[in-house]
């Protein structure tokens, strides 16, 4: 039987591991590139800026809400909002599809905890994120008409986020060592969920009688909720968001109990 509390001990066993394998992983991503740590800011900046020219002046897109609808800036802040999210979900599990196989060395270290391998990785996106969070606040600083105390409440989101993603990304990271199309597979999967999630479109867009295949897509009210409390000076749905707790709760701890289940094979396959 599965010790829900072995995660828990296990980081709070070895924090000074995990925070020397994030650094490590910071300090790898740049490494060797002009610019370094600012294409953590340039790159969503690029995006942004794109957004805001051809959706907020080419097409002069709106997304349905008359209070936004009248700043052309509304719509590419609020695809942003989506894009950040699912990045952060996205980057994450595409990383660990293959973490694993790509640290051996690693594996045949008896005393290593190797539970640790995706939880740094995750981490790694999240810090990597901040960047996306402050520019996402920027933009609605210089574009909207003023900030919400409500934008306080968005680690009420973020915490769960960050639960739900670990737990796909143990189970991606724990199959990727067996299953080696797995990186292929959870390419496909996250493009597949790009389109199934409220980013580029607002979800009163789709029929009714078809909005069930977004509802079963946690993502969707992640980044409903989160626009809610950034974007839309709105407080969040209370009960969703404690669903959502629980609900990533579960997903986390399946998928730890599956990474620590099958990782007693890892290196008779590697």
């Amino acid at each position: 039987m599965f010790d829900f509390f072995l995660i828990p001990r296990l980081l709070f066993r070895h924090r000074n591991l995990l925070v020397q394998m994030t650094l490590r992983n910071i300090q790898v991503r740049y490494r060797g590139s002009v610019l370094g740590f600012v294409w953590s800011f340039a790159q969503p900046l690029l995006m942004l800026a794109v957004y805001t020219f051809v959706f907020g002046i080419i097409f002069k897109a709106r997304w349905g809400i008359e209070t936004l609808d009248q700043n052309r800036a509304a719509f590419p802040l609020i695809m942003f909002c989506g894009l950040m999210l699912f990045n952060l979900f996205a980057e994450s599990v595409n990383t660990c599809s293959a973490l694993i196989v790509q640290n051996p060395s690693f594996v045949k270290k008896v005393v290593f905890p190797l539970e640790l391998l995706p939880l740094s990785s995750v981490a790694t996106t999240f810090i990597f994120g901040v960047a996306w969070i402050c520019l996402l606040l920027a933009g609605i600083l210089v574009f909207l008409p003023s900030l919400s105390w409500t934008m306080l409440l968005l680690p009420l989101l973020l915490l769960p986020m960050a639960l739900f993603t670990a737990g796909v990304s143990y189970a991606v990271a724990a199959f990727g060592v067996y299953l080696r199309d797995m990186p292929q597979l959870t390419g496909v999967v996250t493009q597949v969920l790009f389109f199934m999630t409220p980013i580029f479109y607002p979800v009163s867009l789709v029929p009714e009688n078809l909005r069930w295949l977004l509802e079963i897509n946690p993502l969707t009210h992640f980044v409903e909720e989160t626009r809610k409390v950034l974007l839309y000076a709105q407080q969040p749905d209370y009960t969703l968001c404690l669903g959502l707790f629980f609900f990533s709760l579960f997903i986390f701890q399946l998928g730890a109990a599956c990474f620590c289940k099958m990782k007693k094979g890892f290196a008779d396959v590697l």
